[in-house]
């Protein structure tokens, strides 16, 4: 084969060899929500559509990494938060004048329910909730004047199978005028007492939020709404705390 035939085939075969390597990887945004060959393929994480658990893993004044039960981290920055609360242990002996209380349970039709937990909140708290009366039938449907037992409050239709099972319910929002009985003030000039069921009766105080209150090791459940490239952005965050707001060492 003549010298520039054989030249021209090398040529070939090296810029053949050049166009098989891969390229650099994809620009764009960089971050651990990430896809593409800039992540080597990794997805975004998914969530369940009622929420998850994790725990903080670190907390700075701006941002939190939280750890899920299958070891993901997911960093969160707290302006990424639409609603930030945090619950602490309580008893009806810490409650102060004016504290709003909330509770949801079987409805006795007597101007009784029984629940297992009760919901505190103080001061600015009380921004939270607004004072509620609501009797809930079957799957959370909410009962009016004009809406029989049998129909929703959108039509005439009857419930679904397996609904007319379900006890009846109430919720209830507003001031706690009795600690022995537990009796909650509604509107309407009307009271709730509010009964322990078979297993007692949790307590918890809601708070606003605040970064200086979160520590590694926390409980958290929160609701992701987006995954941006450098935070995951929630719409609802609930950090659980172990002992007494007034226990509490910053």
């Amino acid at each position: 084969m003549p010298r520039p035939t054989i030249l021209r085939s090398m040529l070939a075969l090296a810029a053949s060899a050049l166009l098989a390597l891969p390229g650099p990887p994809t620009a764009g945004a960089q971050g651990p929500f990430t896809g593409g060959a800039g992540m080597a393929g990794i997805s975004p994480p998914r969530f369940e559509p009622g929420g998850s658990w994790a725990r903080v893993i670190t907390a700075t004044p701006k941002w939190l990494v939280l750890e899920n039960a299958a070891g993901q981290q997911f960093p969160v920055s707290f302006n990424a938060i639409e609603l930030f609360v945090i619950r602490w242990p309580a008893g009806l002996a810490m409650a102060a004048p004016g504290t709003l209380a909330e509770a949801t349970g079987m409805d006795l039709s007597n101007g009784s329910l029984v629940t297992g937990h009760l919901d505190l909140y103080e001061g600015a708290a009380r921004s939270l909730v607004s004072p509620t009366s609501l009797v809930l039938v079957g799957f959370n449907r909410v009962m009016t004047p004009t809406d029989p037992y049998q129909m929703n409050t959108f039509g005439q239709f009857t419930l679904l199978p397996g609904e007319e099972l379900i006890p009846q319910r109430r919720h209830v929002v507003g001031p706690l005028i009795s600690a022995s009985p537990i009796v909650i003030a509604t509107p309407g000039n009307q009271v709730a007492q509010v009964v322990p069921g078979a297993g007692g009766m949790s307590i918890t105080q809601v708070t606003i939020g605040s970064p200086s209150f979160v520590r590694p090791g926390d409980s958290v459940w929160f609701l992701p709404i987006n995954a941006g490239p450098q935070s995951l952005a929630l719409g609802r965050m609930v950090v659980y705390k172990d002992v007494p707001m007034n226990q509490f060492v910053p």
